[in-house]
């Protein structure tokens, strides 16, 4: 991006139209400070762990910071509501109140985990032995 941006900047200079070449510098710093801001946010996870009769989600912010949830299996529900468009919201639901999860997923992405973890969640009902998930 660089190279190309000097040898248009280096055109307009030939012309004379030199003011041209700070606009140029601005596309690349602009361009580059998206760039940051993906790759940060990009940083961002959320694991969801089901073991021993406990569900836990763990998010962790671009920044680090570390937030971790507990839910029990046994009344947890997953909840996957679609708008009018393509978008869609995943939920854990239990006691009259939800949670949402994978915000960051697409509606195919969200759907596909939200079959996994009813199943995962109607074994671990199902089973006497709460490690046997």
């Amino acid at each position: 991006m660089a190279c190309v941006t000097s040898t248009i900047g280096l055109i307009f200079w030939l012309v004379g139209a030199w003011p041209v070449i700070g606009f140029l510098g601005v596309d690349v710093i602009l361009l580059s400070l998206a760039f940051y801001f993906s790759f940060r946010a990009a940083r961002a996870e959320e694991r969801i762990e089901l073991r021993h009769g406990n569900l836990r989600v763990t998010r962790i912010s671009a920044r680090g910071t570390r937030q971790e949830f507990d839910f029990q299996p046994y009344w947890l529900q997953v909840v996957l509501e679609r708008g009018d468009d393509d978008r869609c919201e995943l939920y854990l639901r239990s006691h009259g109140k939800r949670f949402e999860i994978g915000g960051f997923l697409g509606a195919e992405e969200k759907t596909d985990l939200a079959g996994k973890l009813d199943r995962l969640l109607r074994q671990a009902r199902c089973s006497s032995d709460p490690r046997a998930v």
